[in-house]
């Protein structure tokens, strides 16, 4: 596929207009523009690495089609769909690319785009993540939403809400798309980059030498000029590293100090801090020098919200409403015990392994080790010290004790 003919490929024969559609009215009004923008978070390195860093973790996801009845999971379904959303989801991304992109849409943007591709019998062929410069809401006369795109090619592409996988953050006050951050994250952005224009100004005049020379006679201005940058680039030139410079007796040289004031470190932790707190992460997370306890806490206040918004709106627009009622679904699981301790892992396994809650293959990838090939590895482990408590008399004697069967009492006596 060649990338100059990217947009015919993937929207095909909808780009541009379509005749009959009127701007839609929404409750707020004929409010329906929208113009992405992040307030300048992913320009900013604090920004980038907050962002960044939940979209790595959340590349970790592991999508899965599953069929579910009465709560339970029936069956892993093996399909075409599967190997799409776990593995390629269209021919430039990796899943775990696509997710950590489509995640990074979601923070930067407070909303995230992605189009259902499909082919002439509805089979999602692929998905795309929608970079653009501007979105209109458009409706026909049947009430159906349309969301008509231009990218930074000036193209257009009209296409289905219904085929839009649309997924927000702080929505709140828009009918459809979630509240920008702009102002809110300005302010935030503003405070770190003075933080640091200040210290990279203590630094930068650190070493300068600062003063004035009184000339000791009338020297005339060409010559006073001269014998100043002289003087300059005798203390300061690249030629002298030993920070002495020399002046003869026309002129005395004579220092003014100053304080350089700037902001402590203290200063510098409460601008990121903010910006921490606006993404739910914290310096450990970042760095990456974590807990168990504080990633399990990032997990579910960051991580797990995401995946729930990303299989109920997968499951919503992949699947038609029969397949759903045949329950279809779309989920997005997590290893969290992967980020355990040993000794939580032991626990685990400890806790699980009696109940016949935990297959072998799942006890070894918790520590690390690869599967075991076939049927050896998917079989349940159990511990035979722990039985159903109306079983106990038959494991323990090898009888069953039950009194409706008999005892002594109904032998036949000698």
């Amino acid at each position: 596929m060649e990338l100059r003919s990217m947009i015919r490929n993937i929207f095909g024969k909808i780009t541009g207009g379509q005749d009959g559609l009127t701007r839609a009215k929404l409750l707020n009004g004929w409010s329906n523009d929208y113009v992405p923008f992040d307030g300048e978070a992913y320009d900013n390195a604090t920004g980038r690495n907050c962002i960044d860093t939940i979209a790595r973790h959340a590349g970790k996801l592991h999508p899965r089609h599953i069929v579910r009845k009465n709560g339970n999971i029936v069956k892993n379904a093996d399909s075409k769909l599967q190997y799409l959303i776990s593995t390629r989801p269209n021919w430039l991304m990796t899943a775990s690319e696509f997710i950590e992109k489509i995640v990074a849409q979601y923070y930067c943007y407070n909303n995230l785009f992605v189009y259902i591709q499909r082919d002439m019998n509805g089979n999602v062929e692929a998905l795309w993540p929608l970079n653009f410069n501007n979105l209109e809401l458009f409706e026909d006369k049947q009430g159906n939403l349309y969301c008509r795109f231009t990218f930074g090619t000036g193209e257009q592409a009209t296409v289905p809400y219904e085929e839009m996988i649309h997924i927000r953050r702080h929505f709140n006050r828009d009918d459809v798309f979630g509240d920008p951050e702009g102002n809110i994250l300005r302010e935030d952005i503003n405070l770190l980059k003075a933080v640091k224009t200040a210290v990279i100004n203590a630094v930068k005049n650190f070493h300068k030498l600062r003063g004035i020379i009184q000339w000791t006679g009338t020297v005339r201005p060409e010559d006073q000029e001269s014998m100043w940058r002289k003087f300059v680039d005798s203390f300061a030139g690249p030629s002298n590293g030993s920070g002495i410079g020399s002046l003869d007796n026309r002129g005395k040289f004579q220092q003014l100090t100053t304080d350089t004031q700037t902001f402590e470190s203290g200063q510098m932790k409460f601008a990121r801090d903010n910006l921490y707190k606006y993404f739910g992460v914290s310096e450990e997370i970042v760095s990456g020098k974590f807990k168990e306890e504080e990633y399990q806490a990032f997990y579910e206040s960051v991580i797990a919200p995401i995946a729930i918004k990303l299989l109920q709106e997968f499951t919503e627009k992949i699947f038609t409403p029969k397949e759903r009622g045949f329950g279809n679904e779309i989920v997005f699981e997590g290893n969290r015990l992967a980020y355990m301790s040993t000794t939580s892992k032991v626990k685990i396994a400890e806790a699980m392994i009696p109940a016949g809650a935990i297959k072998r293959n799942e006890i070894r990838e918790l520590f690390g080790y690869a599967g075991l090939p076939g049927k050896e590895g998917e079989g349940i482990v159990v511990s035979l010290n722990y039985i159903k408590a109306k079983d106990q008399s038959l494991y323990q004697t090898g009888k069953d004790d039950d009194d409706s069967k008999g005892g002594e009492g109904d032998e036949k006596e000698d």
